[in-house]
C-alpha cells in the first residue's frame, strides 16, 4: 500500500458517514474490489498512459455510471483522473477496516489443519467476542501443514498455537543443546 489509498479512503469514509450511508458504500467497494481483482484489464486501461483522460472516464461510466452511489462514482473518476485507479482493491480495503472499528467489529483470520465444526466455530467466536468486546467475524482457511492445532490473526496480533509452530520451537530447542 502507498498511502494514497488511506487518504481517498478516508476522504470518502468521511462523506459516507456525513451523508449516513457508510454500510451502503463498504457494499459497494467491496464489490468494486471484487470487479477489479476479477478484471485486471480494466486497471491498466484506467491506468495506461496511451488512453486519453476522456476515453478512461467514458469507461468509467459506461461500467459504473447509474449503477454505483455518486460518491462511489466521484471516486472511480479522482482516482482515474490522477492515474490511481488500480488502487481501488486498497481502498476498498482500509474503508472496509475503518467501517470495521466504527461499527466495533473484528476480523479475525483462523487457520486450521481441517475445517473447524459449527459446535467449535461457535465456541472460538464466541470466546474471541469475550476477550476483544466487539462483535467477531471468522475468516477460516485450512491448512493441513499446520498438522493441527490453529492459528489465529487479528489485526498486528498472530497467535500460532499450530502443531508445526510447536514441533519447530522443539526443534530449535535441540539444535540450540546440540551445537
Amino acid at each position: 500500500m502507498t498511502g494514497a489509498e488511506k487518504i481517498y479512503s478516508e476522504a470518502v469514509f468521511e462523506l459516507a458517514k456525513e451523508q449516513s450511508c457508510a454500510d451502503a458504500i463498504k457494499d459497494e467497494l467491496d464489490a468494486l474490489a471484487v470487479v477489479f481483482k476479477d478484471n485486471p484489464e480494466l486497471p491498466k486501461l484506467l491506468t495506461a498512459p496511451t488512453v486519453t483522460l476522456d476515453e478512461k472516464l467514458d469507461v468509467v461510466k459506461n461500467i459504473f455510471g447509474g449503477k454505483v452511489s455518486e460518491l462511489t462514482y466521484n471516486l472511480l473518476c479522482v482516482t482515474t483522473e490522477k492515474g490511481r485507479a488500480a488502487i481501488i482493491p486498497d481502498v476498498a480495503e482500509d474503508y472496509k477496516n475503518r467501517w470495521y472499528e466504527m461499527k466495533n467489529i473484528a476480523e479475525v483470520k483462523v487457520t486450521t489443519s481441517v475445517p473447524l465444526s459449527e459446535n467449535l466455530r461457535a465456541k472460538l467466536k464466541a470466546k474471541l467476542e469475550a476477550v476483544y468486546k466487539k462483535t467477531v467475524i471468522l475468516t477460516e482457511s485450512v491448512d493441513p501443514s499446520i498438522m493441527g492445532g490453529i492459528v489465529l490473526n487479528y489485526g498486528n496480533t498472530l497467535l500460532d498455537g499450530s502443531v508445526k509452530a510447536k514441533l519447530d520451537a522443539i526443534q530449535k530447542q535441540i539444535k540450540g543443546v546440540i551445537a
